[in-house]
């Protein structure tokens, strides 16, 4: 789980290595355009937040949790969305979880498309997520009793109590 926590930290500092900031950082890239969506430069606010593969990630996480979000392009505007006001402190840090496993996925699926050629699947992105968050729920929980199936179905029935 410290492999996640430091993705998501990076994408929250701007210091996850997309084509643009390893640019600034005067490493010569041929193309800095998405990998995803070939339309616009790589970028952090781009490529987690704004690229039309990362959209669908989001919009099929927010469908699964039961909420309407209007999409932030900066990151710790983004996180801080999953900070629900007057919630208990576990239901905001199972939100946090969510965003932190969904940040991590989009970055590990960029970079098997990359480096092994994995074809670009949102849903997969978005289920390799929900069986993190689920792992981590179960795992901080010894008495949970809900199979991974029903918590794709419905995760509110369980983290949100």
């Amino acid at each position: 789980m410290p492999s996640v926590h430091i993705t998501a930290w990076r994408v929250l500092e701007n210091k996850i290595t997309t084509k643009v900031n390893l640019e600034r950082r005067e490493i010569t890239m041929d193309k800095t355009v998405c990998c995803f969506c070939r339309e616009k430069e790589e970028s952090t606010s781009h490529f987690f937040f704004e690229c039309r593969v990362a959209l669908l990630v989001w919009d099929l996480c927010y469908d699964w949790v039961g909420v309407k979000s209007v999409d932030h392009l900066e990151s710790a505007s983004h996180f801080l969305h999953f900070n629900l006001i007057g919630a208990l402190a576990t239901v905001n840090l199972d939100f946090g979880n969510i965003w932190i496993a969904l940040v991590s996925e989009i970055w590990r699926h960029r970079n098997k498309h990359i480096f092994k050629g994995g074809v670009i699947d949102h849903f997969e992105i978005f289920s390799l997520a929900q069986l993190k968050v689920w792992s981590w729920v179960t795992s901080k929980v010894p008495s949970t009793c809900f199979s991974f199936s029903d918590w794709c179905l419905s995760s509110s029935l369980y983290v949100f109590d």
